[in-house]
């Protein structure tokens, strides 16, 4: 399964591995970057902290699958007055699902528009989901509309225990976040966090795939037979998945073996169909990577490619990756993408 990736791949060929392979789940909005149709609480009373949940968007997750640990989320937010944070949240339901509880929180220091906030711990439960509480007049969160019944939300006032929830359609709150497993539950996501994989040794995916290459191998070690010691795959820059966004933006999901800094250029083939020259750069990102895991890189469009990408809805694109791993020298990942 692993080496398929290092083939060129469609979009949707991408999508059928990630979802194959990997175990961590996107909540929420599926382009949190997207610019607002406006704001959920322009007529919220003022001074009061008031929290929203998605309850349900179609073609997106808002509950979790499963049991893990909230890793990271970002919002489209604004800041009008004020210096208290925003906070993510985990809500739990009660047994009769009517309720909600706030049962953990984390604080958001916005930076902009758009906040990403990286590095979370917040252990959640299957059926748990997650909301965003602010005070308002101070911070108000962005949101797309969209055709009615489609995107109801849920809101509360803050303090709760529990909340009362009261329900609205028709907008779809611009905040996202990921949700990792937590094997060993320490706290920690297994996939970016958790450098032994949530307790299954630093090469937990490797082992994984070579017994399933093995076949009849591994139930010769289970039953206590001797085996002569196999040489392990290195771990190597992987390209997961592409994807378009609404905004005209784009997203990676690459796996990285370590730390260190990633850089990404989408470019077009040159053809009168495309209208773009030799090596037209259509799209542009780079990040810094904290540790060896899943990350996803946000791609922003140049000029050339706004007008390539305005003009078709699906291009056949050329993907190159630069990987500065601390202390190693550069790794280069080339592959082709539809977007």
């Amino acid at each position: 399964m692993t080496s398929r990736l290092a083939l060129p791949l469609s979009v949707a060929a991408m999508l059928f591995a990630a979802q194959g392979a990997d175990a961590s789940t996107y909540l929420g909005s599926a382009d949190a970057t997207a610019a607002p149709d406006a704001y959920i609480c322009a007529a919220c009373p003022a001074s009061t902290t008031f929290g929203f949940r998605q309850f349900a968007l179609r073609q997106a997750t808002v509950e979790a699958p499963e049991s893990g640990v909230l890793v990271s989320a970002s919002v489209n937010a604004k800041r009008i007055a004020g210096t208290e944070d925003p906070r993510i949240a985990i809500l739990r339901p009660d047994d009769g699902g009517v309720s909600l509880r706030v049962v953990d929180s984390a604080p958001i220091a916005l930076t902009g528009d758009y906040t990403r906030v990286d590095d979370l711990h917040l252990p959640m439960q299957r059926g748990d989901s997650v909301g965003f509480m602010f005070r308002t007049g101070e911070v108000d969160l962005g949101v797309k509309l969209r055709p009615k019944p489609d995107g109801a939300i849920q809101s509360f006032t803050a303090p709760c225990d529990p909340c009362g929830m009261d329900g609205g359609t028709g907008t779809e709150l611009l905040m996202d976040a990921v949700l990792e497993p937590d094997v060993d539950g320490d706290g920690m996501g297994d996939e970016s966090q958790d450098g032994d994989g949530g307790g299954l040794g630093l090469d937990w995916e490797d082992d994984w795939f070579e017994d399933w290459d093995e076949g009849d191998q591994l139930d010769e070690e289970f039953q206590g037979e001797e085996v002569g010691p196999r040489r392990r795959a290195p771990r190597v820059l992987t390209l997961v998945d592409a994807e378009r966004l609404r905004s005209g933006r784009a997203t990676l999901s690459l796996r990285v073996p370590k730390g260190g800094r990633v850089s990404a250029s989408v470019t077009l083939p040159s053809n009168r169909r495309t209208g773009a020259g030799p090596f037209t750069t259509i799209l542009t990102g780079d990040m810094r990577v904290r540790r060896a895991g899943r990350v996803r890189l946000l791609l922003a469009p140049t000029p050339a490619g706004e007008r390539a990408l305005g003009k078709r809805k699906r291009v056949r694109t050329k993907v190159v990756v630069a990987y500065f791993p601390r202390r190693a020298s550069l790794e280069l990942l080339m592959r082709s993408a539809r977007f």
